[in-house]
């Protein structure tokens, strides 16, 4: 097999797509931003009613709801999210998801009898993990390398894309 080729039967296990996830979500598309600009928000105001509470009758009562809410629905978001990423590694199969093919030309996807090509400076942009590879397609669609192929995959990325697309995030 030529050097610039690589191909991979990708399995997903649990441990790889934990990382993943959370890696996606909470680390690239930074969604823990919302929740903690909504505690710090309900904690100022929570702040505020405490320190009027000896003006204002049941401001101390109105502090607790305050802080209460700001800090139980962000707790209930993350709570949420780290179940469902459970829930979901839980499911997966030991059986191969698909497969991946790099070339000089590009990333190769085949899943099921269906195939997909993408040419290198049509990836968004390829992220390196403990456990794996990830070689975005577009900014929400994710190729996973695993580990075992993780070295190879990541010299031909390289090669290949522009420096600013590659992150290093172990």
């Amino acid at each position: 097999m030529p050097e610039d080729r690589l191909s991979v039967p990708v399995r997903i296990d649990a441990a790889t797509f934990r990382e993943f996830a959370v890696f996606d979500a909470l680390r690239r598309q930074k969604r823990w931003l919302r929740p903690a600009a909504f505690a710090a928000f309900f904690t100022a105001l929570a702040l505020l009613a405490f320190s009027r509470r000896s003006a204002v009758e049941g401001a101390s009562l109105l502090g607790g709801v305050l802080l209460a809410v700001g800090l139980g629905l962000p707790a209930v978001y993350f709570g949420s999210f780290f179940l469902s990423v459970r829930r979901r590694a839980r499911q997966l199969g030991s059986g191969i998801a698909y497969t991946l093919t790099l070339t000089e030309a590009g990333v190769a996807v085949e899943k099921a009898g269906q195939s997909a090509a993408y040419a290198w400076d049509a990836l968004h942009g390829a992220y390196r993990l403990r456990r794996c590879v990830c070689l975005y397609a577009d900014a929400r669609h994710a190729l996973l390398l695993p580990e075992s192929a993780a070295e190879d995959a990541w010299r031909i990325a390289a090669a290949r894309l522009p420096p600013g697309r590659m992150r290093d995030c172990r």
